[in-house]
């Protein structure tokens, strides 16, 4: 009687299986039928105006930046000179 029910457990349970594998298959195909099908728009055009502003505005403050460092960049190095001058 136990060597029967284990028979049928194992039977459902192969059953099972085969069929799960089946419906993950066929859902996966599904997906891939959803991608392949799907109009892509080549054309479209965007608008990238507000990007190219902030460029500007992030060029305007490196330029900035730069000027500040040359100038700090020569300070030190009068600083330098003067330390280095024994006759000041």
């Amino acid at each position: 009687m136990i060597e029967k029910f284990q028979k049928l457990a194992l039977l459902i349970t192969l059953t099972c299986t085969i069929g799960g594998g089946f419906y993950t298959w066929g859902t996966f195909n599904q997906r891939l039928d959803a991608i392949e099908t799907k109009k892509f728009v080549v054309n479209q055009t965007v608008d990238l105006s507000g990007v190219q502003e902030q460029i500007a505005a992030l060029a305007k403050q490196l330029a900035i930046m730069e000027a500040k460092i040359n100038f700090t960049d020569a300070k030190v190095e009068e600083l330098k000179a003067d330390a280095a001058n024994p006759f000041n």
